[in-house]
C-alpha cells in the first residue's frame, strides 16, 4: 500500500512528465493544456495538474499565458510553451550519449 503523500508525489511526477512531453513535441508552438488532454483522469488530479504547471513555471521551464481555474470542468493552462531553459534542459536529458 502506497501512502497518500507518496502517491501524490508519483502522480504529480507523471503529470509533470506528460506536460513536458506534450510541450516538447509541440515546440515551438504554444499549446493549451488540461488534465483530460494529457490523459490524466483521477479524483485529485486537477489539484496535482495545477501544482505541476505552477512548479514548471516557477522553475522557468515553461511559460503560460494564463492558468484558468474554476472556469471550466478542469483547469486549463493557456498558451503553454517550453522556455529556452526548458528546451535546453530536455535536450541535455534526452540527447544520446
Amino acid at each position: 500500500m502506497i501512502s497518500a503523500p507518496l502517491h501524490d508525489t508519483l502522480r504529480q511526477t507523471a503529470i509533470t512528465a506528460a506536460v513536458l512531453h506534450v510541450l516538447h513535441a509541440a515546440w515551438p508552438v504554444a499549446t493549451d493544456l488540461d488534465p483530460t488532454a494529457l490523459g490524466v483522469i483521477g479524483s485529485d488530479d486537477d489539484r496535482l495538474f495545477v501544482a505541476a504547471v505552477r512548479g514548471l513555471v516557477d522553475e522557468g521551464l515553461i511559460a503560460i499565458e494564463a492558468l484558468l481555474i474554476g472556469t471550466a470542468d478542469t483547469p486549463i493552462a493557456l498558451g503553454a510553451m517550453l522556455t529556452h531553459k526548458g528546451w535546453s534542459v530536455l535536450d541535455n536529458v534526452t540527447r544520446p550519449m
